[in-house]
């Protein structure tokens, strides 16, 4: 699957369909009280797109970054309440990465902040001890995949979250994001940290995600808002027919297309492993402003019942204000981005942002 762009657009197409014909308002309703929706996760995982960059000889489908990327920007277009990202992006990565083997199943990754896990040896194997805050998707896991500071370096660990203490957590839209606890928990199975694999690189990816997936939620809150613009009569007329709404509008279509961009960007950036930290956080600050004004602007053109359980715009909005605050803020990557342009230099800073 190492895809040309018409491959990548029937993954694209074929993902695309499936979510249109499973993500209703009655699944994401459910999905909210229960956290997640475990028949849409069989139906993708039937299909191997939690697979999609995970190489086959480690159980994957095979693909790029960027075939992941673009499913994910459809799975944040229709809200999916699945652990795509995790499964693919994050837990699958560092097993593959680390020469083990990826399981089937929804996986979650840790740490998810910038928690120190402790990994040592009990016999032939390793066991696992500490404890982690807010870990996407760790109830609805079947395995949990961490990263853990072992005696002369990283490991990579696969355990069984039924031996952790759980103690549920939710965000803003409902997803689970819960704290772990681990006490002396024997994995079924770890290595050394692969090539590529550590904190940095674990959060670094996990932005990229949130960049990705906010860049499809906010392609669906401009959807909404056209739509409910062309319908909603006000003073006899519709909505979109003043000018005000046309402008907003307008401005809304802006940010999504620039956010878009940065987040499509950022993937092939890590994929050929050029400048990550650069296109990475450019891109979370870039989707982050954009979900910020972008929300705003959504709500603004659907009033008061946008807000409502009943409308379809809070699924979508409610994850933009959480997503923008996980695997670092606008300010956190503001601040690394800084960093990078003071390190090379005045003379470096044109180059850096026209690359």
């Amino acid at each position: 699957m190492n895809a040309p762009n018409d491959i990548r657009a029937m993954l694209v197409e074929s993902v695309t369909r499936l979510l249109k014909d499973h993500v209703d308002r009655k699944l994401l309703a459910a999905a909210k009280e229960k956290g997640w929706s475990a028949e849409l996760w069989q139906t993708l995982d039937e299909a191997e797109f939690p697979r999609v960059s995970i190489p086959e000889e480690a159980g994957g489908a095979g693909g790029t970054v960027s075939d992941l990327a673009a499913v994910l920007r459809v799975a944040g277009r229709y809200a999916a309440p699945v652990p795509l990202a995790e499964t693919a992006m994050l837990a699958g990565w560092m097993l593959a990465a680390s020469g083990l083997p990826v399981p089937r199943g929804a996986l979650a990754a840790g740490p998810a902040h910038r928690e120190t896990l402790a990994a040592k040896r009990k016999g032939s194997g390793w066991t696992v001890t500490g404890a982690l805050g807010r870990v996407p998707w760790a109830r609805t896991a079947s395995r949990l995949v961490l990263l853990a500071k072992g005696p002369d370096g990283a490991i990579v660990a696969c355990v069984d979250p039924a031996k952790c203490r759980i103690v549920p957590g939710r965000n803003l839209a409902g997803e689970p994001r819960d704290a772990v606890a681990l006490e002396d928990v024997a994995a079924e199975q770890a290595a050394p940290a692969g090539p590529g694999v550590s904190a940095e690189s674990l959060r670094l990816r996990g932005a990229l995600a949130r960049s990705v997936l906010m860049a499809g939620a906010l392609e669906r809150i401009l959807e909404l808002a056209v739509e409910h613009a062309q319908q909603r009569v006000q003073f006899g007329r519709k909505i979109g027919q003043f000018q005000a709404v046309q402008h907003e509008i307008a401005r809304l279509g802006g940010e999504v297309a620039v956010a878009v961009a940065a987040a499509l960007s950022a993937a092939g950036a890590v994929e050929r492993g050029e400048d990550v930290t650069l296109a990475v956080a450019s891109a979370k600050i870039r989707t982050s402003e954009a979900a910020r004004e972008g929300a705003l602007i959504a709500h603004q053109v659907h009033g008061a019942i946008g807000a409502t359980d009943e409308h379809a715009l809070h699924h979508s909005t409610l994850r933009l204000w959480a997503w923008r605050e996980e695997y670092g803020a606008e300010a956190e990557w503001a601040t690394a981005l800084g960093q990078i342009v003071q390190e090379r230099g005045a003379g470096s800073f044109w180059p850096t942002i026209t690359a």
